[in-house]
């Protein structure tokens, strides 16, 4: 197991590298869903709900399974890799346009009002006075979703990504040396969870944002 440390480090970089790139995809198509689903536009709305609906009441293995399986029925193919990210995306990204909803919502109507009668446009009241409000808000529970958005990424196992559990998966199997592997594993989330409570921690702290939170 020792001798196969590097090819487990190998894989925890292609697990760092999918969640960051999925972290940062969710919090775009987030936002996105979030300004879709407080819009007046009722098509906008519908098509937010439809969305949300669907990435939220279906298991996150099925939606992988339907991106990397699935559509090969339609004749469109996608690499595991893409197909991994693509899948994390959509899954949390649905999660997260609920957070960016729920905080710019809790913003006092009134700073809108005072906002209007100054002259500024919708686009403008939101990009300088709400969001910056709601973004700070959404820290806690948005790290939170981000730091599911790391385990979760075991999951592209399923499609073979040759990320962390699916090095573990093969090492393992290969030398039918089990939990010495999987204790390894959850080491390394472990660790990689940490590190990310860390950077909440000085975040919040950056932002001061009042009490503490922990990494889950």
């Amino acid at each position: 197991m020792l001798n196969s440390l590097p090819i487990l480090a190998q894989g925890a970089l292609v697990t760092i590298e999918i969640s960051l790139i999925a972290m940062a995809g969710a919090v775009f198509l987030g936002l996105i869903v979030a300004l879709m689903r407080i819009s007046k536009v009722k098509i906008l709305q519908y098509i937010a709900k439809v969305y949300i609906s669907f990435f939220r009441g279906t298991p996150l293995l099925v939606q992988l399974l339907i991106l990397y399986f699935g559509l090969t029925s339609f004749h469109i193919v996608l690499d595991p890799y893409p197909a991994a990210v693509t899948g994390l995306i959509l899954h949390f990204g649905a999660y997260i346009s609920e957070i960016f909803r729920a905080t710019i919502l809790s913003i006092s109507r009134g700073q809108w009002e005072a906002a209007l009668a100054l002259g500024m446009t919708n686009s403008q009241i939101l990009r300088r006075i709400i969001l910056p409000q709601a973004v700070r808000i959404a820290v806690p529970p948005l790290w939170n979703c981000l730091i599911d958005t790391l385990k979760s990424s075991s999951l592209a196992s399923v499609v073979t990504v040759p990320e962390l559990t699916r090095q573990v998966e093969e090492q393992s199997s290969a030398q039918f040396v089990f939990m010495p592997y999987f204790v390894t594993l959850a080491v390394f989330y472990w660790v990689m969870v940490i590190a990310m409570g860390w950077v909440q921690e000085w975040l919040e702290k950056k932002l001061e944002i009042p009490g503490g939170s922990s990494a889950s």
